[in-house]
């Protein structure tokens, strides 16, 4: 028991720490203030009025919205008259093709170039953290050079190139992927990918099961993020998991691990003249990947047991999903903007009569539920594009992810904190917490209001510098 001297002297010690903590907000001067604005807490979906105060990159304070700023405080001020602040949204899944083409140059005038287009293509939406899916080992320098941390630009995390097994099929090797014969090769590629400082990796469904597990493992034992898109049977999904793997790219590899190999086979054949005969030209189908997937959950149906089974194992071994959506809804017209066709028999989807189309919608929107139910079943979502114009992409990500049934509040965690939990980040950025970085959105409606006001006029903030203001 405390004396009463002694509980006095503690009281007084508790009262000057409360003091010296107002007084810093008052007396130091910052970088930038943000005065009133509604800041959403993503761990709890709830918001509230604070001003938010930056310093040297980072949030270094917050306090309620009653207490007086003054202007003497701030470099800069913004007031943000109850505007909702949130953190950066965070893409886990892009690729430097869907923005810069196929055919680069690596001169440092050509990798300035491309920085300032890829940073045109996400920080005026919001994005101010993407990883990438894999990209050629022909652009190492460039990936390097984008690692470096800047406020004019997007973080970005690299990965080098998609790990692929020796091809047993005629499918090429894509540029964006390298060949692994062996388990030695699998991790002496890791190693090298990591001695490059590259913190997260690709794991492809062309990497069988000996370099799949070799690979995986020594990623975990470098401390480097996995991220695997497990698909067309090659590995099965339980193993992939059991084996350790905690992120799985594209919702819709799920269902091809949960339907049996007999309709899988006819998914991908005789499902086009059941159900799609005015699609077939030549004995091909324009768009065949795209409407073969979303045949897929048709074949499939709402509650498959076998869907189920996966959703529980995802969430027992805590896997994260990326369920990357608005690619498959644009082709449907489902999103608030389209981009052109990349490939014809890829997913040129234009002529499909309104039939054959409002079939494919059944099928994204039976996928859509299965979604709903691994969120609701405590499942990580994560916010990724993988197609191009990425930023906006993000945008209709967060849009479909709430048209399927998720709250704005959770669809903000998916697209901020949960990415930065999946590129091991999630110390540094994810939150509007002091001590984390300033990478902030401050809009100028309300999504949590009216989801459409994603699409509104906003103030991208990176590392503590508001960047298209």
């Amino acid at each position: 028991m405390l004396t009463s001297e002694e509980a006095m002297i503690k009281k007084l010690l508790i009262l000057t720490l409360v003091a010296a903590a107002l007084t810093s907000c008052t007396n130091q001067v910052y970088d930038l203030v943000i005065a009133e604005a509604n800041v959403l807490d993503v761990q709890t979906g709830q918001a509230a009025l604070q001003h938010v105060y930056v310093k040297d990159g980072k949030i270094a304070a917050l306090s309620a919205a009653d207490k007086r700023v003054s202007e003497k405080s701030a470099l800069r001020m913004v007031e943000a008259k109850g505007q909702l602040l949130t953190p950066g949204l965070v893409d886990v899944h892009f690729h430097t093709s869907e923005i810069l083409g196929e055919e680069l140059s690596t001169d440092a005038d050509s990798i300035l170039r491309y920085r300032q287009k890829f940073a045109a293509a996400y920080l005026p939406y919001g994005v101010t953290t993407v990883r990438s899916g894999g990209d050629s080992e022909a652009y190492i320098p460039m990936l390097q050079a984008w690692q470096e941390p800047s406020p004019a630009y997007p973080d970005f995390i690299a990965v080098g190139a998609a790990l692929v097994s020796t091809p047993r099929d005629p499918r090429p090797v894509y540029s964006g992927h390298v060949v692994v014969n062996n388990p030695e090769e699998a991790i002496a590629k890791i190693d090298q990918y990591h001695q490059l400082g590259f913190t997260n990796t690709k794991l492809y469904w062309r990497l069988r099961e000996p370099e799949f597990k070799a690979a995986l493992n020594r990623a975990k034992e470098l401390g480097v993020q996995p991220f695997g898109h497990i698909d067309y049977k090659v590995l099965p999904l339980e193993e992939a998991v059991k084996a350790g793997l905690k992120n799985i790219e594209h919702a819709y590899t799920v269902g091809i691990a949960a339907i049996d190999s007999a309709k899988y086979e006819y998914i991908n054949a005789w499902a086009f003249v059941d159900h799609y005969p005015k699609a077939i030209k030549n004995n091909a189908v324009d768009g065949s990947f795209f409407i073969s997937r979303m045949e897929l959950f048709n074949q499939l149906g709402p509650n498959h047991p076998r869907m189920l089974e996966l959703i529980e194992l995802l969430k027992a071994h805590e896997v994260s999903v990326t369920p990357t959506i608005h690619l498959f809804a644009q082709r449907f017209g489902l999103t608030y903007f389209t981009t052109p066709a990349k490939l014809a028999a890829y997913d040129y989807t234009e002529y499909l009569v309104e039939e054959e189309r409002i079939r494919c919608r059944q099928g994204y929107f039976i996928m859509g539920q299965y979604i709903k139910q691994m969120h609701e079943a405590g499942v990580q979502l994560n916010l990724g594009t993988d197609w191009d114009d990425p930023g906006k992409a993000a945008l209709s990500e967060m849009l479909e992810l709430h048209e399927i049934g998720i709250p704005m509040p959770d669809v903000f965690r998916i697209a901020t904190l949960n990415g930065a939990k999946a590129v091991g980040m999630a110390d540094t950025i994810g939150t509007v917490e002091v001590g984390k970085r300033a990478n902030l959105v401050l809009f100028s409606q309300s999504p949590l209001e009216k989801p459409e006001n994603l699409l509104a006029p906003k103030v991208v903030i990176k590392d503590g510098v508001a960047v298209n203001r």
